[in-house]
């Protein structure tokens, strides 16, 4: 039977930069990854992109009045 004992529990400071750091990394990991679906759907072509359902871009606005 093992004995927990809060002794020898890890430092609180070291915890929070232990987080700091996994929090730090999982944002870097999730930053690449956008990155590069971006990169991949910017090399599909007009056409699959319309296929997909990805909104085209429009440069005219419609809620602006004519000059």
């Amino acid at each position: 039977m093992a004995f927990f004992s809060l002794e020898h529990a890890p430092d609180p400071r070291h915890s929070s930069f232990v987080s700091s750091l996994a929090g730090l990394r999982a944002r870097a990991v999730a930053s690449w990854q956008r990155h590069r679906a971006e990169r991949v759907l910017e090399s599909l072509s007009y056409d699959t992109l319309k296929d997909i359902g990805f909104p085209s871009i429009d440069t005219a606005r419609k809620d602006t009045p004519a000059k």
